[in-house]
């Protein structure tokens, strides 16, 4: 298993995930302008195939995951929390020292796993999705528990 760059072809994969998880949530021409844009990085967890993705803004020292997805069959093994821990060190590594996100309170293992790899709920944003739903905004320092 490992962490890689998305490549161009990574794109259609990154589709299907994003229609399957987040419900038509993104399109592919969305997904090729995220591709060039320089301030946006897109990670990919690998084994023979695409496992899941992370879609992360990048902005100097401050960086916004906007997607994250490990595929159904892996949940609740292991395989998020390595992703995630694993992409933060990358992102140390970039000089980012802040990471946001936000999520759906109702997505209970998302939540945990988010705190159990040091990220602090700061703040409820109201109605933030399509459905009405509250997301929790949540911050982690990197370095720092």
């Amino acid at each position: 298993m490992k962490i890689r760059k998305a490549i161009l072809e990574d794109l259609e994969i990154i589709l299907e995930y994003e229609n399957k998880y987040f419900h038509n949530f993104t399109t592919l021409e969305k997904l090729y302008e995220d591709f060039y844009n320089p301030l946006i990085h897109i990670y990919l967890l690998v084994e023979e195939e695409v496992l899941g993705y992370m879609i992360i803004w990048i902005d100097e020292d401050k960086a916004q995951i906007n997607s994250f997805v490990v595929i159904e069959e892996l949940r609740r093994k292991g395989y998020g929390e390595y992703f995630l821990d694993n992409t933060l060190e990358i992102l140390s590594e970039y000089g980012v020292v802040e990471v946001t996100l936000e999520v759906r309170p109702s997505n209970i293992a998302a939540v945990s796993l988010y705190v159990k790899s040091g990220f602090k709920q700061v703040s409820v944003r109201k109605a933030y999705y399509n459905n009405g739903e509250d997301a929790y905004l949540m911050y982690k320092r990197l370095g720092s528990e």
